[in-house]
């Protein structure tokens, strides 16, 4: 096993000159190493992914998302809003783990073996989009969410434009409904509730 350390030090290091680093490691380096940076830290193929801090435009998306969610189930005893420190483990890809922005329950949650943070059970995933990371979200992670028997809804915020992509799962298990909305009067549903797209946007201002 790779010293946790080093591969720490390689991390920190390579994110001064890069947007998204991706380390060769062991699942075991992995999950030792996940709760020893204080970002965001993902793994897949084998190797651990990271893109450093996110951008202030990055958190207040999350914020405004994360506070629609609550408001949305707050007379709900059976659904959990919880934010990106939170992980998730992908059950057809072994060693696969992820941490989306805003993740909701239903129920219980049902925890990986001998872990009370990576979760196996998610009911809705949101991902705020990235430069460095948008291609990744939307090849990689959209397919293996969608390997959750649990899981009902996709979401994918940009933070560059107005513009928000849901994939809902149909009766058929294995079909995917895609509605992508990119107007401020646009009203989108989550969890059969529906909610304004321009709440999301809230106070956020788009850079190039």
């Amino acid at each position: 096993m790779v010293a946790a350390k080093s591969i720490k030090e390689t991390i920190m290091e390579e994110l001064q000159t890069k947007e998204i680093v991706c380390i060769p490691a062991s699942e075991e380096d992995y999950l030792d190493m996940a709760s020893k940076l204080p970002f965001k830290v993902e793994y897949h193929k084998s190797e651990i992914i990271t893109m450093g801090l996110t951008s202030f435009w990055h958190e207040t998306l999350v914020m405004n998302i994360g506070a629609i969610l609550n408001i949305l189930f707050s007379d709900s005893d059976e659904h959990y809003v919880l934010g990106s420190n939170s992980g998730v483990q992908i059950p057809k890809f072994e060693g696969g783990y992820y941490m989306p922005d805003v993740l909701v329950l239903k129920g219980e949650p049902i925890f990986k073996a001998n872990s009370t943070a990576i979760i196996t059970n998610p009911y809705i995933i949101v991902e705020v989009l990235s430069k460095a990371t948008e291609v990744f979200d939307i090849t990689e992670k959209l397919h293996e969410y969608k390997s959750f028997p649990s899981l009902k809804q996709i979401i994918f915020v940009s933070q560059k434009e107005l513009g928000v992509m849901n994939f809902l799962r149909s009766e058929n298990p294995n079909i995917w409904l895609n509605q992508d909305f990119y107007n401020d009067n646009d009203r989108m549903q989550i969890d059969g509730k529906e909610i304004a797209v321009k709440d999301i946007y809230k106070k956020v201002k788009f850079t190039n």
